[in-house]
């Protein structure tokens, strides 16, 4: 087989097409075909070096993606040749460049994989990032996993930039967990709030949009999936009202935002729970119950994908999500196709 990758050769470098090795599984580890990978905003970051994680260069990076199971390593229990896959590969973390998921032939974890059925590879490399929306809803903001009983009619979760790839996913599974869903997004969004199970759409543009968020509060949780510093002392003001609390940002809170008393913002990495030892359990729900019985019955959908091309397109894919210039989509790229 042979295996062609997209490399980096350090922070700020261009990135380069180029041939890679083939990599062998080892203990608990799948060699996949990659067929599809989801763009992820941070990793123009990454290649950027405005991420400070220290990383072996020349390497490869890319997280979430789909494929078929190629060969498996020592170990390896649920999944065997020709399985179809999605998984989070976690090559950031591993800090090995044999995990990164922008190259044709790549290693994934055991325990960050599922079978996706005949979901398509598309869909299932931008439904696998579902993986932070599940820590955050569950681990960090504290929601109990309630799939299988009567829906909560009292309690109530607002998902501020809930048109973003982040929100879209987290409003689905607070809603499938039983949870009344309040999503907040520029208007042009309303359409696509609707389709993914949002009770109540709010736009964030709205002069009014902090009254009407605290009239329809107050919030079990508070999750903000997209924002900005504007954005950030908007949720402030809703969590004053109903007394206080805390959200959950992905961007973390923004320099120079006063929040109120009584007010807090926190972020975290969601991959580090999945490799965390203490949520073993956790961790197998997620990947092998969850997200199996999400790809089996198509209780997830991504917000609109767009497919930029294969290896060579990736930068181009950076550049757009580096100028803000992607909203309301996740953009994929398909390695076979260099």
């Amino acid at each position: 087989m042979e295996n062609k990758a997209l490399w980096l050769k350090g922070p700020g470098e261009d990135p380069f097409v180029d041939a890679a090795p083939c990599p062998e599984p080892g203990e608990d580890e799948l060699l996949i075909e990659t067929k599809a990978v989801a763009v992820q905003p941070g990793e123009w970051k990454l290649q950027a070096g405005i991420i400070p994680i220290p990383l072996s260069y020349p390497t490869i990076i890319g997280l979430s993606s789909s494929g078929i199971v190629v060969k498996v390593g020592p170990g390896v229990t649920r999944f065997q040749p020709g399985d179809r896959v999605a998984s989070n590969s976690a090559g950031v973390l591993f800090n090995d460049h044999r995990f990164g998921a922008y190259q044709k032939y790549s290693l994934v974890p055991q325990q960050l994989t599922s079978k996706i059925g005949n979901t398509p590879f598309e869909d299932a490399a931008a439904i696998s990032t579902a993986y932070g929306p599940i820590s955050a809803l569950f681990i960090h903001l504290g929601l109990e996993r309630n799939f299988q009983k009567p829906r909560n009619t009292v309690q109530r979760v607002l998902i501020w930039g809930v048109s973003s790839s982040f929100g879209a996913l987290s409003a689905q599974i607070a809603n499938l967990a039983g949870y009344i869903v309040v999503g907040v997004a520029n208007g042009r969004h309303a359409e696509l709030a609707s389709s993914i199970g949002v009770t109540s759409f709010l736009d964030r543009t709205s002069p009014s949009v902090v009254e009407q968020a605290v009239s329809l509060g107050p919030f079990q949780a508070v999750l903000a999936a997209a924002d900005s510093a504007e954005d950030q002392m908007k949720i402030g003001r809703v969590l004053s009202a109903q007394g206080g609390g805390s959200f959950l940002s992905t961007m973390g809170v923004r320099p120079g935002v006063e929040l109120p008393e009584g007010v807090t913002g926190f972020f975290h990495q969601f991959l580090d729970d999945y490799l965390n030892p203490a949520h073993h359990e956790f961790t197998e729900w997620a990947w092998w119950t969850f997200l199996e019985s999400v790809f089996a019955h198509g209780s997830l959908k991504s917000v609109p994908l767009e497919i930029k091309g294969g290896l060579s397109a990736v930068p181009k894919a950076w550049d757009l999500l580096r100028h803000n210039a992607v909203s309301g989509k996740r953009l994929i790229i398909l390695p076979q196709l260099d």
